[in-house]
């Protein structure tokens, strides 16, 4: 349900049964802010609404809260308020509105910050002028003091362009360390600002600061202009503490307002003689003393107390609301904070000219533990993949363990487990409240040592709401589906930022959307003022600031985007004439490119969800990489088809879950794209010429498209490319692999299967697909396609039992245990993969191989060259390590297996092979693949491998299987896999971008597999007059089963 939107059940007016006209009864379950509001607009503006409030303490307010505090002096005593302190007029309108109606005084105070860290030997400072900055004069001469200054203006800077962003683009959708992280924010600024002052805001641990919505936190800063210098609002406080407003609504509601009530337990009944739609409730105490019959009750307590009432209250059938609105209300989460009202200097910063209005006193220890992962990091762009400036590869390999688990800190704090171990906040109540007394009065919020006994006031605790991104979208869900339905509400200070205003203003929504009448002070067609939405107006789209801003802005961005968007759409014309593209922008227009033909896979559009035209300018200039780095970069998505039905049942079976989320968009869409833009590009096939492959395309391409900036862009690509990526035996090599497949060897056990941790192509129990549908229908897990792989590898090679094998790229060990355990074959396996040999050596050791398989860190070609290693081995297994080699090294690979293959050995290598027809092109191009998932890989075409095999070797290929079209099942699957266990992988402390650079790896490859680019062969080598080969004679594409019928195949597709 919309705010504001009255439901068809509240209308206002008083019930009517059978011509009896009776006040609707309406219960209110709290008496903080939020059930105050509520129940003063029912009681005051709602003559037809009888309303009842109970709540559990012996006193109004929840969280505004005064207390009397005796002077130290004994001379008398000081009411002070340890919740609800100040408000002011920009970002509090219902409170000042409603303060007004009251006849509440107030006063100016001051919300001064400062941050001191270590008892202010590492940093202490605070923002009010010169003297505090450099409270602790050392800094002065500090780097890292004015690194947190530069990007604290960066940050006041930029930070409202989030807000900027459609409310479905992905990067919207990110959390704090998400966007320090991906804008490059030093360690100093969240150390010594941003953390600390978030944890005081939201009394908050690192873990929960780190995953708070980043939009909520930038949102919450525009809104009280906390992101500029100049026009701050002026702070207020209450006169006569916050006890002089709950006083006044006291007496306002007298004999309404039940204290010290609790309401544990609610039963619900339809009273069918009255010829009721909506049912009524019974509230009962503790005590299960009934308070009442109520027809709709307003829950305005914490989320775990209306959770707890409402499980107790069954219907004929089911809990209330069924378990959809439990489990929505659960994803709210209160944290209490153990609050400390006293005198004792030292929980303040050290220096007094470091004091102000709310002080953060932290540990740097803690702090930079938990945000490391988070910041700009010291490690080299060359260790991490090429795609590092879209930051794929820059995993965040320092993660504590103890952070992931929440048990980082080492200082003892108080509070639910102790969660504000970095840092906590105490608040000058001399300053905040105005106080007239000559002692120091602090609030403290969980802080890491308790204060002096003999100075300590009162030690309470007090719950705050806590904010991810789980509990946006439950809160959403929450008014969508729930509020007012059979006369349930909810309301609290969860439904805004946390705050009084927040708790006010949900109040009044529930009780206007409940009575259909608007508040006194509401403008025209509202219920009730709406939190001021300061952030458009902070940045809106295309303000600049001065005139060389606006140069700047037109050079950097304006003039590109234009250009390069034209030269793009004229492109896409030539290049997509069959099938449907679409592009869906930010201002709704849509751009359609292609006759609606099938093409690709199906006849259904492909919708590219457009968020930054940027976009244009990376396809411009670096043609198909640039569309790879701009889905990375969050610039695009694909949407899903409306339909499930309507998709390729190859490509995304009916029984397999939808992958579609904010991030990645829909990842079986990526295949279709990509799928569509090969089926176009292959429309142009003309007649071949020889030798000249790449010549051999007539149709639309990048030159005669108008796209030659991209020539440019992929030309210097191709030189970077030649430059640095080595596959030498001088290191090289070992650097490429190290880029890839020591990333994590968790992160493959994500999508790998579980049995044999196979990272190669399975051979699937498969038949042809009925028409018109085209390639293999499967069936059959991972895990059984895996291990039929292994047997097939095992009888090409003809291994008999007890032979040397040598296992070239053992992966994690799958091939060499399976040959191990099936026929006890000696292996010796050799890899450039620390990780990798890692977990395979913990895998043989598990199965109690040792004896049989030894694992070594190692080249091919160093092996080779040992002695000891001439001749050793009867069989050579390679399952898809050639690719790692290069077209250069082919004939090296060739030689080392000559080296030390037995005079009668059998070579058997799995390999993913280029077409014959685009290897030229291919040779001197780069793209995704080789320049950003596997630096420096080249996957030859067969040609090229027997041409080498001839050159430096005398080995012959003997027999061929390809199972190409396996290979992008087992891609589909490896993919469905890795994101059904994203939150793992983001535990392992990969990031968005990781996230989509992932997905279109495995999709692009899967694209290339299904349209048959690329395939993966089964190839046998051996000598000539091999004994002990037996001639398989066929080459055959890898099914499992004899030709079927059309009816057998249905039959068979029905069983799968």
């Amino acid at each position: 349900m919309c705010k504001g939107e009255v439901p068809p059940a509240s209308n206002g007016t008083s019930v009517s049964f059978n011509g009896t006209t009776t006040p609707r009864r309406v219960a209110i379950v709290g008496g903080g802010v939020a059930g105050l509001s509520a129940a003063w607009h029912l009681a005051e503006n709602c003559p037809d609404i009888k309303v009842e409030l109970f709540e559990a303490e012996d006193r109004l307010g929840g969280h505004a809260y005064t207390i009397p505090v005796n002077n130290l002096d004994g001379t008398g005593k000081t009411n002070v308020d340890i919740g609800f302190m100040v408000f002011n007029e920009s970002n509090y309108p219902n409170i000042v509105n409603w303060f007004e109606k009251l006849g509440i005084p107030s006063e100016n105070t001051d919300m001064s910050l400062s941050v001191s860290l270590d008892k202010g030997d590492t940093i202490e400072w605070n923002s009010d002028g010169i003297n505090g900055l450099l409270a602790r004069r050392g800094q002065a001469a500090d780097p890292q003091f004015y690194a947190m200054l530069y990007d604290m203006h960066r940050f006041n800077k930029e930070a409202v362009q989030l807000l900027l962003l459609a409310d479905d683009d992905p990067r919207k959708a990110v959390t704090t360390g998400q966007y320090l992280r991906a804008h490059g924010y030093s360690q100093a600024f969240g150390m010594y600002y941003l953390l600390p002052m978030m944890a005081a805001l939201w009394s908050a641990s690192m873990k929960d600061v780190l995953a708070f919505p980043a939009v909520q936190l930038i949102s919450f800063l525009c809104n009280h202009k906390m992101l500029q210098l100049l026009d701050r609002p002026q702070w207020k406080t209450v006169s006569g503490r916050s006890q002089t407003y709950t006083n006044k609504l006291k007496h306002v509601l007298g004999s309404r307002a039940h204290l010290s009530t609790p309401i544990a337990s609610m039963s619900r009944k339809y009273d069918d003689s009255l010829g009721r739609a909506s049912p009524t409730y019974e509230l009962f105490t503790k005590d299960a003393v009934s308070v009442g019959t109520f027809d709709e009750v307003i829950f305005a307590c914490h989320t775990d107390t209306t959770t707890r009432i409402l499980k107790t209250c069954k219907g004929p059938e089911e809990t209330v609301g069924g378990p959809s609105l439990i489990d929505t209300l659960s994803e709210i989460v209160y944290a209490d904070n153990v609050i400390y009202v006293h005198s004792d200097l030292n929980l303040m910063p050290a220096r007094r000219r470091a004091w102000a209005s709310w002080n953060c006193m932290g540990n740097s220890e803690t702090l930079r533990e938990a945000i490391r992962p988070f910041v700009k990091s010291s490690q080299r762009k060359g260790e991490a993949f090429e795609g590092a400036e879209s930051g794929f590869g820059n995993k965040a390999k320092e993660i504590p363990e103890a952070f992931s688990a929440g048990e980082i800190e080492v200082p003892v704090s108080e509070g639910t487990n102790q969660r504000m171990k970095a840092v906590y906040v105490t608040y000058w109540l001399n300053r905040l409240q105005n106080l007239e007394t000559n002692d120091d009065i602090f609030v403290s919020l969980n802080p890491h040592t308790p204060p002096d006994p003999t100075l300590t006031h009162l030690k309470t605790k007090l719950a705050h709401p806590q904010f991810t991104a789980s509990t946006l979208q439950a809160r959403r869900y929450l008014a969508e589906s729930f509020q007012g339905k059979e006369g349930l509400w909810f309301c609290g200070a969860w439904q805004g930022y946390g705050f009084h205003e927040d708790g006010c203003r949900s109040g009044f929504e529930v009780a206007a959307m409940l009575s259909g009448v608007s508040l006194p002070w509401a403008e025209k067609n509202a219920l009730v003022l709406p939190s001021p939405d300061l952030a458009q107006s902070t940045c809106k789209p295309g303000q600049i600031t001065s005139f060389l801003g606006y140069c700047y802005q037109l050079l950097t961005r304006d003039l590109p985007v234009a250009a390069c968007k034209r030269f793009v759409m004229y492109f896409l014309n030539k290049a997509v004439t069959q099938g449907r593209l679409q592009l869906r922008m930010n201002d709704g227009s849509m751009l359609r490119f292609g006759d609606g033909s099938p093409c690709g896979c199906d006849e259904n559009p492909v919708t590219l969800r457009v968020f930054d035209e940027w976009l244009f300018v990376k396809i411009a200039w670096e043609y198909d990489l640039g569309l790879a780095r701009s889905y990375m970069a969050g610039h695009f998505i694909v949407e899903p088809l409306h339909d499930p039905k309507h998709y390729n049942q190859v490509l995304r079976p009916a029984n397999e879950r939808d992958e579609t989320n904010v991030v990645i968009g829909d990842p079986v869409g990526l295949t279709r794209l990509l799928l569509l833009l090969i089926g176009n590009r292959d429309l142009g096939v003309g007649e071949h010429v020889p030798s000249r492959s790449c010549k051999g395309y007539s149709g639309a391409n990048a030159i005669n498209a108008g796209l030659m900036f991209s020539k440019i862009g992929s030309f210097l690509n191709f030189i970077r490319y030649r430059l640095t990526m080595d596959n030498s035996e001088r290191g090289g090599s070992l650097k490429n692999i190290h880029a890839h497949y020591d990333l994590s060897n968790d992160l493959f056990t994500s999508f790998l299967d579980r049995e044999t941790l196979m990272y190669s192509s399975a051979i699937y129990d498969a038949v042809k697909a009925p028409w018109p549908q085209r390639g293999l229908v499967f069936r059959g897990t991972l895990e059984e396609a895996q291990w039929r792989k292994l047997d097939t590898l095992l009888d090409r090679a003809q291994v008999l039992p007890g032979q040397n094998i040598l296992d070239i790229g053992f992966g994690w060990g799958g091939l060499s245990i399976h040959a191990a355990k099936k026929y006890g074959c000696m292996v010796t396996g050799i890899t450039l993969s620390v990780e990798q040999r890692e977990l395979a050596t913990r895998r043989v050791k598990a199965e109690g191989l040792q004896h049989l398989i030894t694992f070594e860190v190692i080249d091919y070609r160093t092996f080779a060259r040992r002695k000891d290693n001439r001749g050793k081995f009867d069989r050579v297994l390679s399952c898809e390590m050639i690719e790692a080699v290069g077209h250069d090294h082919l004939t090296e690979f060739y030689w080392a297996v000559e080296q030390v293959l037995a005079p009668d050995g059998v070579l058997v290598m799995e390999a993913i092979t280029t077409t014959e027809e685009r290897y030229e092109n291919y040779l001197h191009s780069t793209d995704f693949i080789n320049t950003i998932i596997f630096p420096g890989s080249c996957c030859p075409c067969l040609h090229a491998l027997v041409d080498a095999a001839y050159k430096g070797s005398r080995l012959t290929l003997e027999h061929i299987d390809n199972i190409g079209l396996h290979y992008a099942k087992t891609l589909a699957d490896w993919r469905r896999r890795f994101n059904a266990n994203e939150n793992f992988v983001r535990g392992l402390g990969f990031d968005d971008i990781f996230l989509r650079a992932w997905n279109y790896y495995l999709s692009y490859c899967e694209a290339g597999f299904y349209a048959r680019n690329v395939n993966c062969l089964i190839l046998v080598f051996a000598r000539q007059g091999c004994k002990s080969l037996t001639p398989l004679h066929e080459t055959r594409s890898c099914t499992q089963l004899p030709a079927l019928s059309d009816a057998e195949v249905q039959q068979w597709i029905s069983e799968a």
